[in-house]
């Protein structure tokens, strides 16, 4: 089922909203990290908007970035409004949480974007520990410091599988 990409892409769907007018939608079943979205928006500005349906004012993508504008007594932020039923509204709602989850990162790019920073990690969602660890998983296992050793009573017994020379 394929929906008209062009159904919402009016240039007046985008606007200011007070955040008081703004519901955090009461189904989302995702748990974000507000004190790390709000570190981020303070470290790195508010980029992006919030997306709405229009009829109930319900956020269906972004509400932890809403939460946090709460917490930062932020007057307004920018809105998408979709006009939508409350079924489209909960698949919207449902597939913006969950194809993120469905996304890998590539580590070695990861690790080399991050390395650009200097550790100055704050706002970026990631610490020390997860540079840490994927600096460790490109380095290669320490070799066992011994060897278990060779049992010469094991008898065996081998066939070449060209000529049939036992050995």
């Amino acid at each position: 089922m394929w929906k008209d990409a062009t159904k919402n892409q009016q240039a007046n769907n985008v606007e200011d909203v007070p955040v008081s007018e703004l519901i955090v939608h009461p189904r989302n079943a995702r748990r974000g990290n507000i004190d790390a979205i709000v570190a981020s928006i303070e470290a790195n500005g508010w980029w992006g908007t919030l997306v709405a349906q229009k009829s109930t004012k319900h956020v269906l993508a972004g509400n932890h970035r809403l939460m946090a504008a709460q917490v930062m007594s932020m007057p307004t932020v920018p809105v998408y409004w979709i006009d939508c039923d409350d079924e489209e509204a909960a698949r919207i709602l449902l597939a913006d949480n969950r194809v993120a989850d469905l996304a890998d990162y590539d580590d070695q790019a990861l690790l080399d974007l991050l390395s650009d920073f200097d550790n100055d990690l704050v706002g970026l969602g990631f610490d020390e520990r997860d540079i840490e660890e994927l600096t460790l998983s490109f380095e290669a296992p320490e070799p066992p410091n011994e060897f278990p050793s060779f049992d010469e009573t094991l008898e065996t017994e081998h066939v070449c599988p060209k000529c049939g020379y036992e050995f």
